[in-house]
């Protein structure tokens, strides 16, 4: 269960969004929701040197947005913290299992590979807890959520909150498996039609298995079974488009492959279309 909300802001139109989209899941939810600015003093913010004057204008624009938030927001539990570091390392401090991290992201344009190591990216797989990546741009007003499903253990834990956020929303839970006939290298080798059609109903069973568990936990929950034969990553993209929220789960692991999103999160997060939830799961639970 999320019981906080951080958001990382710079004044940035990104990061506005970002706020805003926060400001909103949270407005019926009546949590409390931290603001966090960085102040980037590593050899990656530019050619300047971080002096007092720096900090001095960040804590002030920082005093600044949140009693305009406070303002507009009086429900709401709402704090600030200024910290001086690098932003993804200092945001990710304040990751939980019971937190979500939220921040923003520039429009896609030009080559996807400078959006390899995005801070939401290098987020995603260092948090503790779920990361939110909202695109910058027109966000969708649906309350739909859109989750990935493939049977593993990450997927499940995924399920399991984009329930809880199409619930609380009051949207349609909208469940997508993508799965592919194996590569027939030589037509003398192609797969029988029996064997697609069984091949299929083994992947509708697993999606249906992965939704026994929020089924029972939410039963006015409308949920919306799609079996997809196509790319996984692809499949969720298009979906995701009309949805208010995309949600993907992250591996969880531990040593060098901890800092490495799955293939699909990767291209999902690479090519985000609407805002995005990658969850973690904990192999150390």
């Amino acid at each position: 269960m999320i019981e906080r909300t951080i958001v990382g802001v710079d004044g940035s139109a990104k990061s506005n969004v970002a706020l805003e989209w926060a400001l909103g899941r949270e407005r019926f939810r009546r949590g409390s929701i931290v603001l966090v600015r960085i102040v980037d003093d590593t050899i990656m913010a530019g050619d300047y040197l971080v002096t007092e004057r720096t900090i001095d204008a960040a804590r002030d624009a920082l005093s600044s947005q949140l009693t305009d938030v406070r303002r507009r927001h009086p429900g709401l539990t709402i704090g600030s913290e200024l910290v001086q570091g690098d932003p993804s390392t200092e945001l990710a401090r304040f990751s939980e299992a019971t937190s979500l991290l939220v921040v923003g992201t520039r429009k896609r344009t030009g080559s996807r590979l400078r959006y390899a190591w995005s801070v939401g990216t290098r987020l995603a797989t260092k948090a503790k807890g779920p990361v939110a990546i909202i695109p910058e741009g027109e966000v969708s007003t649906s309350a739909d959520v859109v989750v990935a499903v493939d049977g593993s253990v990450g997927s499940i834990t995924a399920v399991q909150f984009a329930a809880a956020e199409a619930a609380h929303a009051g949207g349609v839970l909208r469940a997508i498996h993508a799965w592919q006939a194996p590569l027939a290298w030589q037509d003398a080798y192609a797969p029988e039609d029996d064997f697609l059609t069984s091949l299929e109903e083994s992947h509708r069973q697993l999606l249906e298995d992965a939704l026994v568990t929020v089924t029972a936990r939410y039963p006015e929950l409308t949920i919306d079974r799609q079996l997809v034969h196509g790319t996984p990553a692809w499949a969720l993209l298009d979906a995701a488009r009309e949805a208010g929220l995309l949600v993907v789960g992250n591996h969880g692991l531990s040593g060098v492959s901890r800092f490495l999103l799955g293939s699909v999160s990767h291209t999902v997060v690479l090519n985000i279309v609407s805002p995005t939830i990658v969850v973690r799961h904990d192999t150390d639970k």
